[in-house]
This record gives C-alpha cells, sequence and structure tokens, in this order.
C-alpha cells in the first residue's frame, strides 16, 4: 500500500473514532442513580429532605390546585408553592421506575400535572413511570404537618425523600362557649381552628387574626365590636392546640348574641371534597343578675327547710304514736 493510501486510511479511521466518542443528546443524562427535589417551602440547603429531622417542607394546599414554585427552594420562604418536583436520574436510558409514599404524602407524574386539571385529590401513594433519556419527574405533595415519605426506586437502587407540610390556612373551626355569665362579666369561647385536612395550623393564629361581635345589651357595647387584641382576652395553648377568648357581658340581665370569625387573609378556599368553609360561629350568651339569682336561691333554701322541718315534726309524731300502740 502507498504511504498516500496509508495516510488517507489512518485519516479515515481516526475520524470514525472521533465520531464514536462524542455522546449522543439520548444518552446524555444516563448516569448514576438520583434523586433531587426542588420547590420546598423553606431552605432546602438545612432541610434536604435526607432524614426526618431534615424533612423538605412544603405547604399544605389550601384550595383545590396544586402549584410548583421554582423560586421556593430557598431561604426565603414562599406561601404559594404546594408540591415539590422530584426530578430523576436512571442508569438506562429507559428504567422502569417506582414510587411509593408513606403518611400524608402523593405523587403524581409530570403528565399528569402538566395537563394542569391536577388537585389535591388527583395524588396516589404508588405509582410508575418509565425514564425518557435517562430522565423522569415526579411531582409530590402532602396534606400533613406530620413528617411522610416518597420513595423512588429504578434499576434496582432507591432514594427516600422525608416530607412534611406547613399549614397556615384556616378551614374549620369548633368552639364552645359559656351559655351564662354575671352581668358585666366575661364570657368564655374555648376551641380549635384546623386546616381542611384536620391539621392544626403550624402557626397559630395570633389575636388579630380572630375577631369577636358582640350585639345586644348596654351602652357599652353599642359599637358592637370587641376585638380579642390584648393577652387577657385571648391565649393559645401550643400543647392542646385550644384557643381560649374572653369578651365582655352586657351590664344589664338578658341575652346578647356573640359572633367570633377568623380574617378573610387567614381562611382558606373551599375544597369540595372537605365540605364548607366554617370560619364563623355564632352563640348565645345570657346575662344573669347573680345578687337576685342568691336572693332567690336563699328563698328557695328557705322554703326548702321549713318543708323539711315540717315533715320531719310529722314523721316523730308518727314515730312517737307507734311506739305507744306497740307498747299496749
Amino acid at each position: 500500500m502507498s504511504k498516500k493510501l496509508i495516510a488517507v486510511a489512518s485519516a479515515a479511521a481516526l475520524a470514525l473514532a472521533g465520531l464514536v466518542a462524542i455522546p449522543t443528546a439520548a444518552t446524555a443524562a444516563v448516569g448514576p442513580f438520583n434523586v433531587t427535589p426542588t420547590g420546598a417551602a423553606t431552605n432546602s440547603v438545612s432541610r434536604d429532605g435526607t432524614t426526618s429531622a431534615k424533612s423538605q417542607q412544603i405547604n399544605v394546599p389550601s384550595g383545590d390546585v396544586l402549584r410548583f414554585v421554582t423560586g421556593g427552594n430557598s431561604v426565603a420562604a414562599t406561601t404559594d408553592g404546594t408540591v415539590v418536583k422530584l426530578s430523576i436520574v436512571t442508569p438506562g436510558e429507559t428504567d422502569a421506575i417506582t414510587v411509593s409514599t408513606t403518611g400524608g404524602a402523593k405523587v403524581i407524574t409530570d403528565t399528569v400535572y402538566d395537563g394542569g386539571e391536577a388537585t389535591s385529590a388527583t395524588g396516589v401513594s404508588t405509582l410508575t413511570d418509565v425514564a425518557a433519556a435517562g430522565e423522569a419527574v415526579i411531582y409530590a405533595y402532602t396534606t400533613s404537618t406530620a413528617v411522610s415519605t416518597v420513595v423512588v426506586s429504578a434499576a434496582g437502587s432507591s432514594e427516600t425523600i422525608y416530607l412534611s407540610g406547613l399549614s397556615t390556612w384556616a378551614y374549620k373551626m369548633n368552639f364552645t362557649s359559656s351559655a351564662s355569665a354575671g352581668v358585666s362579666g366575661k364570657f368564655t369561647l374555648t376551641g380549635t381552628v384546623k386546616d381542611a385536612f384536620g391539621n392544626d395550623l403550624t402557626t397559630a393564629l395570633v389575636a388579630g387574626d380572630l375577631t369577636i361581635a358582640i350585639l345586644g345589651g348596654s351602652a357599652a357595647l353599642a359599637s358592637g365590636n370587641v376585638a380579642a387584641t390584648s393577652a387577657t382576652t385571648y391565649a393559645y395553648a401550643a400543647s392542646t392546640k385550644t384557643y381560649t377568648i374572653t369578651g365582655n357581658v352586657r351590664d344589664s340581665a338578658g341575652s346578647q348574641a356573640v359572633s367570633l370569625n377568623v380574617d378573610a387573609d387567614k381562611a382558606s378556599l373551599k375544597i369540595t371534597a372537605f365540605g364548607d368553609v366554617v370560619t364563623n360561629q355564632f352563640f348565645t350568651v345570657t346575662a344573669a343578675d347573680l345578687s337576685s339569682q342568691v336572693t332567690a336561691l336563699t328563698a328557695q333554701v328557705a322554703a326548702l327547710t321549713a318543708d323539711y322541718n315540717a315533715l320531719a315534726t310529722k314523721y316523730n309524731k308518727l314515730v312517737k304514736k307507734s311506739k305507744r300502740v306497740a307498747k299496749k
């Protein structure tokens, strides 16, 4: 073979080798199995989802819409995002992927999410998917403030993402009221505030988030509004998740109407599957004149005492008479 032919053949071989060495776009994403979560509502550096204590935090849905916010994965918390995006890399281009959850966590495929009709009832506890060019995307959310898990598996490997919910929107309040109280005294409202899924709110409502309206009675209440804004009228017990609120009672005997409501900026949107939103309750409180009640009760006691004494006298006479008859 001539030197010229040898040179041409060598150049062709080198060119072919160069072509073979260039990775194709289809295999560029293929690599070691990995799952990367993004879109958390709080700092994902300190809460990377690798343990229960470092669970990724995301807002519990406050309506029938699931939202992914790309900027949520930062130190600054966001109030809008309700799903975490799980970007999956697989060793094979078309590896099968399985996903399972525990607790309140649910998952949906990117196909379902991208369809724009995903709601708080769309997610499932288990699903399967297939990687495309070594990649896949799954969205996860949670309906619980407790720690849940999302387990992603493919090609013999698996990774667990710990997830917990943040709840800040009131859906159902459940308060009870004292039925009566003394004139010019205080009535007490005691109860709880839950989100749409029955969770206690992650951050308790403050006094300014709850308003009492009082109607009926004295001039002191003529304005109709007594806000629960001081420590003497508002308290929250973190151990029992219970709110205690007191309000003024009218200065004369009679009844008064009392309403308690959560301000609109803390009230959740309606979720059809969970019924009507309950962020307002009404009560009737009877103002009683305690001095009059004491006088009335004293009279009743006196009357009962007199009746008792009369009956005791009659009983004693009967006993004496029966003893005399027995002796005869």
